[in-house]
């Protein structure tokens, strides 16, 4: 037997592909803290960190690009090197995190399948997928 049903990969990998960014949200937010550290010389205060935080997550899912830029300066107030510093090590990295995604992307739809096969969903065929309403 397959480990992953059609029917969950083709519902489950589109839908974790934008909501899921495990690996973007976990690397900025420890990346923000450690030029915060090193440039300015302190963490962020925990309810800077986190509005950043709530912020991310909300934006990750609806807009990728705007925690990279307006989170950075306008919460963490980073300046233009803290600014420049971040985005070029994020650049460096970014492929780690993109890993990161799709690994867990993975994972996430075999816990879906496993979900549908322990409540006996029954498997779709492609012809009702391709099915329009």
């Amino acid at each position: 037997a397959k480990p992953l049903r059609k029917d969950m990969v083709q519902f489950g990998i589109p839908l974790f592909a934008n909501i899921h960014l495990c690996g973007s949200v976990l690397t900025e937010v420890f990346f923000c803290m450690t030029i915060s550290q090193i440039l300015y010389g302190k963490l962020p205060s925990i309810p800077t960190m986190l509005l950043f935080c709530i912020l991310l997550g909300v934006f990750a899912i609806g807009a990728p690009g705007v925690p990279g830029g307006r989170l950075i300066t306008g919460v963490l107030l980073f300046d233009d090197a803290g600014t420049a510093l971040m985005l070029t090590i994020f650049a460096l990295q970014d492929s780690f995190g993109t890993a990161c995604n799709v690994t867990g992307d993975g994972a996430l739809t075999l816990i879906l399948t496993g979900y549908a096969e322990r409540h006996k969903i029954p498997e779709k065929s492609d012809e009702m997928q391709n099915i329009e309403f």
